[in-house]
């Protein structure tokens, strides 16, 4: 391209009586952005299994407040996904799925870490019975994002949701033992 034709396209400029070739500078920003988009990519591939990566905490866009992810199942009044604060312990857990149900068996809550820490188990268990009665807090571990809070339900709760189950199975037992009865 000749030094006209540029001038045309407005490639070249001229001020202070320096001509400016618009074209170069702009190359040049563009091999910048792309040298640091490079960079950018490059450090993010330095670790691409995310899977290991340190819990995360996210602020509560209802509260504003530090907040954490974690998830209790079992014998709680609502079980499922809850957003915590950032600094709440297994009782207030608890508290905010509603507490615990009548059939809780609080002696042996698990709590499953996603994300394993040094010198800890995966497995955790909590004992809130012997909390509430010594208030000794070594028998309630610190809650960390992602983890989820099993609360086992006692013998009891197993049976009650197992006796309709058994119930329709005598019945039908019942009523075939009468059927079989009168037919003979």
């Amino acid at each position: 391209m000749s030094w006209q034709t540029c001038k045309k396209l407005e490639l070249i400029t001229i001020s202070d009586g320096v001509e400016k070739n618009m074209g170069q500078i702009v190359q040049k920003r563009l091999i910048w952005i792309l040298t640091l988009l490079a960079m950018v990519s490059m450090a993010m591939a330095q670790n691409p299994d995310q899977s290991n990566a340190d819990p995360r905490y996210i602020i509560d866009p209802e509260t504003g407040k530090l907040s954490m992810s974690i998830r209790i199942w079992g014998e709680v009044r609502t079980p499922g996904v809850k957003l915590v604060p950032s600094d709440a312990d297994l009782i207030s857990i608890l508290s905010y799925v509603g507490g615990p149900s009548n059939m809780a068996k609080l002696d042996n809550i698990r709590i499953l870490r996603f994300n394993e820490t040094k010198g800890e188990d995966r497995v955790i268990i909590a004992n809130v019975e012997k909390f509430l009665e010594t208030g000794d807090s070594k028998y309630i571990p610190k809650i960390y994002p992602n983890d989820t809070i099993i609360v086992k339900g006692t013998v009891w709760s197993i049976l009650s949701t197992a006796i309709p189950y058994i119930n329709l199975m005598v019945t039908l037992i019942n009523g075939y033992y009468l059927f079989t009865r009168t037919t003979t």
